[in-house]
């Protein structure tokens, strides 16, 4: 005898109108067509469940063994068609090769066991009686199972099971994964079946797979998609990453929208809320390779309004909507033992099964767009405020002299025992704080899950709690550490700028030509050779006020000079690099005091580099008349004319100061211009036995680009260690005074 069902018209089924209460059928003899969801229906036989394995709740169903896959499902009854009536449709429908040897394989089923018909009573189901009392016309396979087929295996995933040479392990199996819970809201949640877990091998779907984002968790997830046969095309912000899983299959896409528009169904696995806007919305991004039909699974952790605005757009092109955020760590990644939760489109849910099996142990669906993403902060929320208390449980054993040992074996004897909690306190312990999930996305999961919380007006005070602290140790290994590199790169920079040779490498300084001119009554021309810190060359010309006479004068060929603003302001930025340097990304900063103090010192070094070009000269005139400097020129300087070189802030400056012999008759005041380093007509000074009045004063400059440079780049850094030293100094302040 062969099992039917209330599906199809009364003209196909006249059993329908009979008044018996039940339907016989052979149990493991009898075939029959079954249908789960979108998947099309399937050859199969109806078989006695292992004792442990308890139904699903709710509507009818019978455990059912399908042929050419070796898995079983619970199908409702509304789902199952005798085998017999129904096979000429269905083969003209399902035209696939593993479906042929599916066929095969029943038909073989049925020679060998005809005759041997043991009877299994089914009690009839809540549908059947709404057909005998109500129109049956409406009661039909859904559309799908009319549309052609392709070849591949419709695997009946998150309820299939598959049968092993080990039944007892199995069975146990199916009884911790094969759930189906009623939320309270009234949505569905499904917890997956693991075939990874049960029988080491999954059937891939036939659809192309994008992904996007090799990092911590994508990396392990693209890792088990290729090794369970799918057919993977991968992205990466940064290229390299892509290398090693093109040698393990995947295929290369050059961009987001690339990846999307040539796979049908593509993944993405981010940081955070605007890496995935970014990811989506930006130039060649997904939403450009999106096309009616397109899918497109965002398993990234963000807000549920993020999520919200991203499924509008893709929805908008046509496409098909998933979010699919995913808890564990890098370990479970590449293990494949995520536990995903995912919201929006439950076609496309049904359609990721294979995925989702691949790269994870469970997986649930919660309904709407913003479900999952919301779930997921509280979990992660959760799980923050565990490990911040953990990690103060331990710090707080070792300063009392309690041993930690003892508290985690305490605590992995009690109720708190996990094997979560086990192995983050033995790395603890052992000194291994290698990141698998990186305190920034858990500050970051920490923030949005008391966003949500404030969204609602619900107080989350231990989360609060825990992200202040987990913020603060962010702040400390990871932000510090971000300014730190960032401020040495700026400063590298700087340094090249100045462009003189380091010690030892004996290597050629560029020499660069600037022309230094004013028009007027006094004109003052001049052509410098820069060559790093040293004018070489210097040709000046001179036109007197007085007699128009014409000066010129130049260098000696064998001298120069010496700009020592320039050596100086360099040397003081290699000492704040160096400082940097010492505290490289291994460095673990234990206080803010230590961060504050590092910054104080790297600002008075950039400080005073900067000092050291606005300060607009550093020699006086009776020093420039007793130095050598007046003899390097050729001619000889007229012993009433000085001249000096020096850098003012962006600039080269150039001045000649005209000077007459003061007699000792005058009855002028004599008033020495005493330490000032610019001077003006009438500047009085003392040289020898003579006293000099200035008459002239002659000024050129000429803005030197690098300079300009250098003084944003000093200006830049002053202002990166400004704010962190702010964002310390009130971590510290709340830390140091907080009422708890």
């Amino acid at each position: 005898m062969v099992m039917v069902t209330a599906l199809g018209s009364v003209a196909a089924c006249p059993w329908l109108l009979s008044p018996l209460c039940s339907i016989a059928i052979s149990a493991g003899c009898s075939a029959t067509w079954g249908k789960l969801g979108r998947y099309p229906p399937w050859p199969g036989k109806i078989v006695n469940p292992p004792k442990d394995l308890k139904k699903p709740r709710g509507k009818k169903c019978f455990f059912v063994k399908f042929f050419g896959t070796e898995d079983h499902a619970w199908i409702k009854v509304e789902q199952l068609k005798p085998y017999h009536p129904h096979k000429e449709e269905m083969i003209k429908i399902n035209k696939g090769k593993r479906f042929q040897q599916a066929v095969d394989a029943v038909e073989e089923f049925l020679r060998k066991t005809k005759g041997k018909d043991q009877d299994l009573t089914i009690p009839e189901s809540s549908t059947v009686k709404r057909v005998m009392t109500g129109t049956v016309a409406g009661f039909k396979w859904p559309p799908s199972v009319s549309e052609p087929v392709k070849d591949s295996d419709p695997h009946f995933h998150h309820f299939l099971l598959s049968q092993t040479e080990k039944p007892a392990v199995c069975y146990q199996a199916i009884t911790k994964k094969l759930k189906v819970c009623e939320e309270e809201t009234g949505s569905t949640s499904i917890q997956a079946a693991d075939s990874t877990a049960v029988n080491g091998s999954i059937t891939p779907t036939d659809k192309k797979i994008g992904f996007l984002g090799l990092g911590l968790m994508g990396s392990g997830i693209v890792s088990n998609l290729l090794k369970m046969g799918h057919t993977v095309t991968v992205w990466n912000r940064t290229a390299e990453k892509c290398d090693l899983f093109i040698q393990e299959g995947a295929r290369l896409g050059r961009t987001p929208a690339e990846v999307v528009s040539t796979c049908d169904i593509t993944f993405a696995c981010v940081s955070d809320p605007k890496a995935a806007k970014d990811l989506v919305l930006g130039p060649s991004g997904v939403l450009q390779g999106i096309r009616p039909g397109k899918c497109y699974v965002d398993m990234s952790t963000v807000d549920a309004d993020t999520v919200t605005e991203l499924a509008q757009v893709i929805v908008s092109r046509g496409g098909r909507f998933l979010e699919a955020p995913v808890s564990g760590n890098q370990q479970l990644s590449n293990d494949g033992m995520l536990v995903i939760l995912a919201a929006g489109d439950r076609g496309l849910y049904e359609d990721c099964s294979s995925c989702f099996q691949a790269m994870g142990k469970t997986s649930f669906f919660l309904g709407e767009v913003g479900n999952a993403a919301k779930m997921m902060l509280i979990v992660n929320m959760v799980q923050g405020s565990f490990m911040a208390t953990i990690a103060e449980g331990l710090t707080l054993a070792q300063v009392t002299g309690q041993s930690q040992q003892t508290l985690l074996d305490i605590l992995n004897q009690g109720q708190l025992a996990s094997i979560f909690l086990d192995q983050k306190c033995q790395n603890i312990l052992q000194g291994n704080f290698k990141p698998d999930f990186y305190l920034k996305y858990i500050q970051k999961d920490l923030r949005l899950a008391i966003a949500l919380g404030d969204s609602v007006n619900h107080p989350t005070p231990m989360a609060a709690a825990a992200n202040e602290e987990e913020e603060f140790k962010w702040l400390l290994q990871e932000e510090v550490h971000a300014v730190l590199r960032q401020l040495q790169d700026i400063l590298k920079e700087a340094s090249h700028r100045f462009a003189l040779p380091t010690s030892g490498s004996g290597g050629a300084v560029k020499q660069e030509n600037f022309v230094l001119s004013t028009s007027g009554t006094d004109q003052v021309k001049g052509v410098m050779t820069l060559q790093g810190d040293a004018l070489c060359q210097a040709d000046v010309n001179l036109k007197m006020p007085r007699n128009n006479q014409l000066l010129h004068f130049a260098f000696r060929e064998d001298k120069q000079w010496k700009l020592q603003q320039i050596q100086d302001a360099r040397n003081h930025v290699n000492q704040a690099i160096y400082l940097l340097m010492n505290r490289d990304v291994n460095y673990q900063f234990k206080t803010g005091l230590e961060v504050l103090k590092l910054m104080d010192a790297v600002m008075l070094q950039l400080s005073r580099a900067r000092n050291r070009l606005t300060t607009p000269a550093t020699l006086t005139l009776p020093e420039i008349a007793s130095s050598g400097l007046t003899k390097m020129f050729t001619p000889v300087l007229p012993p009433d004319i000085l001249v000096n070189f020096y850098i003012n802030l962006n600039k080269l400056c150039l001045t000649v100061y005209q000077l007459h012999v003061m007699q000792p008759s005058t009855t002028k005041n004599f008033k020495p211009a005493g330490g000032s380093v610019l001077h003006n007509p009438g500047a009085m000074f003392e040289f020898g036995s003579q006293r000099y009045e200035v008459s002239h004063v002659h000024k050129v400059e000429c803005v030197v680009p690098w300079l300009n440079d250098a003084l944003v780049f000093f200006t830049v850094s002053l202002q990166l260690c400004q704010q962190l030293k702010d964002k310390i100094s009130v971590f510290s302040s709340y830390w140091n005074y907080r009422p708890y």
